[in-house]
């Protein structure tokens, strides 16, 4: 594996060290590789002369992550990755491609909603175009973390009492993995660590009281890949939100009935005769004879109301996935929380580096966001704070980092009032984020706002067409397709099969 690394003289050379070949994985990698010529793309200058010895470990044996869909099956038979035969994205890719690397002409010649082999193929193409593929190491799987205090600058002494050495505020970080090809371990030490391995493995079950009752099958959407096993089947998903609606409406091709439980939803909700997908309010019990109970409350309690169902064969949890992080745990030397079910990271400044340890960083942790261009930026950022680019800036003190990591841990999220789960969610808070960590980046300018702009308004309308569609009905809005125009911070619609959508410019 080549090490990337151009000769320099008096350079530093830092060893960084990636946990993940994914989206998120790829884009700290080209970051990181970028940086070694000394000059960005836009010709900002480094202050500090460091090259970058980059190492990428990744479990599967291609690039892509969770876009990798053909062998997604484990030993049993049963899928480990969301990813679903027939699955098409919900946002264009005019949206969601890298900023350097644009996806497709423009001309709308091709659909702007693409499957999940097209995803997999443009990271493959990145990964070729950024020559990022040596320094990769396929199945490669990270067994263990450790922050590195020795005797040497990263040694402090010891409190009176305390039972371990503290750490520096920037120590070096061991690895130690496993080699799938010959089941040999190794470990390394690395000057920086970029954790990358996403948050679609663990799938995350929320309790459902008297569960054990429902003498059905019960699922997790991580399992589910095509509509035949469910012909003729009635079918419950627990859960609405981009993967909840898109099972609900390709089984509802087969099924007898689909119920679609939605927290949101207030009142059983059925669609036409020909719409075989039932809107349900949330999910509450199970009681002992199987029956499963629906509960809807209006917010200022005045009117309450409650459904069974007594005819349900599947019960499917569209619930989301919690983050994992396998190889840190009691004996990594570090303080870190994440629980199971709070879908909340600890402690973390900015959504990105660990606040008391900053060579250890989190890339693509918010979600509910466009994913590529936020791990651009975000990689962009933690590079900064190791060449010190011209225009970046500074991470602030230890005790500012902790308190400001603690105020977001216990925030809820950005909205009101808000919620445990939430604490990593944006949402239609992400451009200002984006904003935020371009700004410590240094590349904040008028073409990356036009940029963050423009990307606004194609999520925008993506996700006001989105909304459009009844459950269970015709996703037309996946027709749609769109010219990009950064300059008027906007977009054109080339083709659209929506009654309210004529091609036109927005303005």
């Amino acid at each position: 594996m080549s090490s990337s690394i151009n000769n320099v003289e008096g350079a530093t050379i830092k060893r960084i060290g990636i946990i993940g070949g994914g989206a998120a994985g790829l884009a700290t990698a080209r970051a990181f590789l970028r940086a070694n010529k000394n000059n960005d793309d836009d010709g900002t200058k480094q202050k500090k002369k460091v090259q970058f010895e980059v190492t990428v470990l990744e479990t599967r044996n291609s690039v892509g992550g969770i876009w990798k869909y053909d062998d997604d099956d484990n030993d049993d038979g049963k899928k480990s990755r969301p990813m679903y035969r027939n699955l098409r994205t919900n946002l264009p890719k005019e949206l969601m491609a890298f900023r350097e690397f644009p996806w497709g002409a423009g001309d709308g010649a091709e659909p702007s909603y693409v499957t999940h082999r097209q995803v997999h193929k443009y990271l493959e193409d990145y990964a070729t175009k950024f020559d990022l593929l040596k320094n990769i190491r396929f199945g490669c799987r990270v067994d263990h973390l450790k922050l590195v205090c020795d005797d040497r600058e990263h040694k402090h002494e010891a409190k009176e009492g305390a039972d371990e050495l503290d750490c520096d505020s920037w120590p070096q970080i061991s690895l130690k993995w496993t080699d799938n090809t010959d089941n040999q371990s190794h470990q390394r030490t690395f000057d920086n660590i970029c954790i990358c391995n996403g948050h679609y493995d663990l799938p995350s079950n929320p309790p459902l009281r008297g569960l054990e009752n429902f003498p059905g099958r019960v699922m997790h959407a991580i399992e589910y890949d095509t509509p035949a096993e469910f012909a003729g089947k009635t079918v419950l998903c627990v859960g609405a939100r981009a993967s909840g609606a898109d099972i609900a409406r390709e089984i509802g091709s087969v099924a007898k009935r689909v119920y679609l439980s939605d927290s949101s939803c207030n009142a059983r909700e059925e669609f036409g005769a020909a719409n075989v997908v039932v809107s349900m309010p949330r999910t509450q019990s199970v009681d002992k004879d199987g029956g499963i109970h629906f509960f809807s409350s209006e917010s200022n309690g005045s009117h309450d109301e409650e459904w069974t169902l007594n005819d349900v064969d599947v019960i499917i949890f569209c619930s989301g996935y919690d983050y994992a992080f396998p190889f840190i745990d009691g004996e990594s030397n570090l303080e870190f929380e994440n629980v199971a079910g709070e879908r909340r990271v600890r402690p973390v400044y900015e959504q990105l580096w660990h606040a008391q340890y900053p060579s250890l960083s989190f890339v693509g942790l918010p979600h509910s966001v466009v994913p590529f261009p936020l791990f651009e930026i975000q990689s962009t950022a933690v590079v900064s704070q190791l060449i010190s680019r011209v225009g970046s800036v500074g991470l602030p003190s230890l005790s500012e980092r902790l308190v400001a990591a603690e105020n977001d841990a216990n925030s809820g999220g950005p909205v009101t009032p808000g919620r445990v789960q939430d604490t990593h969610f944006l949402g239609s808070y992400q451009w200002d984020y984006c904003r935020n960590v371009a700004k410590r980046a240094g590349m904040y300018n008028d073409d990356m706002e036009n940029y963050i702009a423009t990307n606004k308004a194609l999520y925008d309308r993506s996700g006001k067409e989105r909304k459009g569609v009844t459950p269970g009905g015709d996703d037309v809005y996946r027709e749609t397709r769109f010219r990009r125009m950064e300059k008027e911070q906007s977009y054109e619609i080339l083709h659209s099969e929506i009654k309210f959508a004529t091609p036109t410019v927005k303005t």
